[in-house]
């Protein structure tokens, strides 16, 4: 990075966190949720407004359309997650940042006037739809178990399948759906198609309370009956679904490390600040030995997440598609943000564990993280299969 382009983007990062901290802190006691808890469009559109008349509506997007590199990104993206509700102001949250990167990747023109446009403008939500319900054996953690059916008809492929935990799906206006192919004259395999919403044959069937709220629409189980798509629509070439998947999965992983990252370091400050005041057995909690060990210990593993995501944002700025890297990344930051989380509800005791700070809900938004873009036992699973690889390659 230029000394120029590093200026800029500390600069960025600057007026970033001042209006999280200034203008969107506030919120977070504000009463408009929706029935998981997670705020409503009328206040995510509410933030938005304010973020957009502060010249920070999409910021780690340039104006030309392209995106800053990955450790600039890191640098505005942990400065928007120190609230919750910062990353939906300023529109870096999931899974709109990692749909907005794929499509600034691979869409065309068309599409991108179409689809993209509007949500760099914070003007509309999108959804995923790739994972299926388990009772059904569909794709979860392996996307090869994918059920969900593509069929070419004239100009058009025909989709239908069943959908879950499709997060941001009520209320979303595009929607990215992945299919399987089976005819190999039609490609065969994974394909992906940009979709308006709401559909008709696109029907939200339950909207299941979950351990996290911060994300508006929640997660949704979907069915989807013969969906017609415009071939024109597809991203890619047919079959070629996972090959792009992978172009948006690492950076996704990425950016969830970024965010979580930024609103560990405000639960440590507030949980900092809790046993900076609060007395128990004739002196302050920060000077008992148990209190501030813990509080050390923070300092330790968010200075490693910081590390590891900074390590692993200079893979991915090098072209590599950085896929063991960001499952490092994201096995060591997601359980050393957990640790962080939950040394904060510790520290503060009874007050921890209420809503009267943000740190009870980050320790819940902290233990799904934990699980969605790939549990850990996936990702650890994954490194074994590259480290038999390499073993067998040395021999």
């Amino acid at each position: 990075m230029s000394g120029a382009g590093a200026t800029k983007t500390a600069e960025i990062a600057a007026r970033v966190e001042q209006f999280v901290r200034e203008v969107i802190l506030p919120y977070e006691q504000d009463t408009r949720r929706d029935h998981h808890g997670a705020p409503t469009d009328e206040l995510v559109d509410e933030m938005r407004d304010k973020a957009r008349a502060a010249g920070l509506m999409t910021p780690h997007v340039l104006a030309d359309g392209g995106h800053m590199t990955q450790r600039e990104t890191a640098q505005v993206l942990i400065k928007s997650g120190l609230s919750p509700f910062g990353a939906l102001a300023l529109n870096t949250n999931a899974p709109d940042e990692g749909n907005m990167y794929l499509l600034g990747k691979v869409g065309g023109a068309e599409l991108k006037e179409r689809f993209l446009k509007p949500m760099l403008e914070g003007r509309a939500r999108s959804a995923f739809f790739m994972t299926e319900r388990s009772d059904e054996n569909g794709a979860g953690s392996d996307p090869s178990m994918m059920k969900t059916t593509c069929k070419l008809d004239g100009n058009h492929w025909v989709i239908n399948g069943r959908k879950a935990f499709i997060t941001g799906a009520m209320g979303a206006k595009v929607g990215i759906v992945m299919a399987k192919a089976d005819a190999i004259d039609q490609g065969g395999g994974a394909c992906m198609f940009l979709v308006d919403l709401p559909d008709p044959a696109i029907r939200i069937e339950n909207v299941p309370n979950t351990i996290d709220n911060s994300m508006p629409g929640g997660h949704s189980e979907v069915s989807i009956e013969n969906l017609r798509v415009p071939a024109s629509q597809m991203l890619g070439e047919p079959g070629e679904g996972f090959k792009l998947a992978q172009i948006r999965l690492s950076p996704a992983r990425l950016s969830h490390c970024m965010r979580w990252l930024g609103a560990c370091i405000r639960c440590h400050e507030i949980a900092s600040d809790y046993a900076n005041r609060r007395e128990a057995f004739g002196k302050l909690l920060i000077d008992h030995e148990g209190v501030g060990f813990m509080l050390a210990e923070n300092m330790i593993d968010l200075k490693q997440c910081e590390l590891m995501i900074d390590w692993c944002a200079g893979v991915l700025d090098s072209g590599s598609l950085g896929t063991v890297e960001s499952s490092m990344t994201k096995v060591a930051v997601s359980e050393a943000l957990m640790r962080v989380a939950d040394r904060c509800v510790q520290v503060m005791g009874g007050t921890g564990v209420t809503d009267k700070t943000i740190v009870e809900r980050v320790f819940r938004e902290i233990r799904a993280f934990r699980i969605y873009d790939g549990p850990t036992e996936v990702h650890k699973w994954s490194l074994a299969k590259k480290i038999k690889r390499d073993w067998k390659a040395a021999q």
